[in-house]
């Protein structure tokens, strides 16, 4: 299924904290670096962020985030997204990589379940990322983790492991997807022990769970 599912990255941004260059009371006081987002929501997804590495970094999360959702199986929606965080060069290419998998999803037992109610799961875990180049106005952004997908009646849910590449460039004030490319693996092998965990749904443990989160 060649559909952008969500590779996440959860990165934790310290601030730094600086000192005035003169012991004068009324030198001004340091100012922190700016939060790098997102600010605002757009079609569901998390925008605003900052012209920054973090910032660059987060808005690839947040975006891969926002296709592993189960409100991108609804008609038009998958759409919406991608119009809104790719450049217009980029988001016919990417819509039509990414409708077909997704239309299968829908069609399928999966999307059968989501229609009539059954308590499902679609989400993407995050795990690392590298920055494979950065400049003001583009970035290479590479992660790794996986994606959840399942329910409790017709789809056992599996997680589907991928490493992806993101080039974003800074466009009308924010980062926007300009190329990605996704593939399967490395899935790393099972070491935990196959009795440890009698009695949890995998379903319910992930809606009680809270999500380490990119987007507000």
């Amino acid at each position: 299924m060649r559909v952008a599912i969500g590779l996440l990255i959860a990165v934790v941004v310290g601030l730094g904290i600086g000192r005035a260059s003169a012991p004068s009371s009324c030198a001004p006081s340091p100012q922190a670096d700016p939060l790098p987002g997102p600010t605002r929501q757009q079609a569901g997804v998390g925008v605003g962020f900052a012209r920054s590495r973090q910032g660059a970094a987060l808005a690839a999360a947040s975006y891969q985030q926002a296709f592993a959702d189960e409100a991108v199986l609804a008609p038009g929606e998958l759409r919406r997204r991608i119009r809104a965080v790719a450049t217009p060069d980029f988001a016919p290419v990417m819509l039509e990589a990414n409708e077909p998998g997704t239309a299968r999803l829908a069609r399928g037992a999966f999307g059968e379940g989501i229609r009539a109610g059954v308590r499902s799961v679609f989400l993407g875990v995050p795990a690392s990322y590298r920055l494979l180049f950065y400049s003001p106005k583009r970035a290479v952004v590479q992660t790794w983790g996986f994606t959840l997908l399942g329910n409790v009646s017709s789809v056992e849910p599996q997680a589907y492991f991928g490493l992806s590449r993101t080039v974003l460039v800074w466009s009308k004030g924010d980062w926007k997807i300009a190329d990605t490319r996704a593939s399967f693996g490395p899935t790393p092998r099972l070491a935990s022990p196959r009795r440890g965990g009698e009695g949890l749904s995998l379903v319910e443990l992930a809606e009680e769970l809270h999500r380490y989160a990119v987007a507000p």
